[in-house]
């Protein structure tokens, strides 16, 4: 599950185009495929979209909690006879929606502000605690999670906890603090290119 964000055209509620090529990348993202190489590689494109994984949701909600600027209304639950939940106060990255690039550079600056200050409070990344499940085969041979969901019967699960730097990773899908700011930066990126532009996404 993500965020899929776009900067739209205010009239024609169509997705902006920047007026330079990017490739910044998210969860999902455009690819070339290079037939000798068997590689691919991201697409320079001109959309203003991101897509940003909700593993990072838990740093946007924290960074934006009380901030009336991020506040929108979301209904609570939706039954199958039609009717829904109450609606409730949220906070997070979809604060930004229906605010304009250039009204949503200073929030943006925040979020990452509020984050490095909790994250990285004297110059350094925390470590922090992960809960983790380990899966093995009948031979215990270690698997991974789609093979022990597909062969459930035929496999075991072990939880554990593992520390973690909240600075930058490789692993674009590790929730850390680093990771969630990433694409705090592209948005801004866009934000500057085209501050007419108004945040849709999901």
């Amino acid at each position: 599950m993500s965020y899929d964000i776009r900067l739209k055209d205010p009239v024609t509620d169509e997705t902006l185009d920047l007026p330079l090529k990017h490739v910044m990348t998210g969860g999902t993202y455009q690819a070339d495929y290079d037939e000798q190489t068997r590689t691919f590689s991201p697409k320079p494109i001109s959309e203003a979209w991101l897509n940003v994984t909700y593993n990072y949701g838990r740093y946007y909600y924290d960074a934006t909690d009380g901030d009336p600027r991020f506040a929108y209304d979301e209904i609570s639950a939706y039954y199958a006879d039609g009717t829904t939940g109450p609606v409730k106060t949220e906070y997070g990255i979809r604060g930004i929606y229906g605010k304009t690039g250039a009204d949503s550079i200073p929030m943006l600056q925040d979020m990452i502000e509020r984050i490095k200050a909790k994250y990285k409070p004297a110059g350094e990344w925390l470590i922090t605690s992960r809960d983790r499940t380990r899966y093995r085969d009948k031979s215990g041979k270690e698997v991974d999670f789609y093979y022990a969901l597909h062969h459930r019967d035929e496999c075991s699960s072990e939880d554990y906890t593992e520390d973690i730097s909240e600075g930058p990773c490789d692993d674009y899908w590790e929730a850390t603090a680093a990771n969630a700011i990433r694409p705090l930066y592209q948005l801004i990126a866009m934000a500057k290119l085209r501050p007419d532009g108004v945040w849709d996404g999901d």
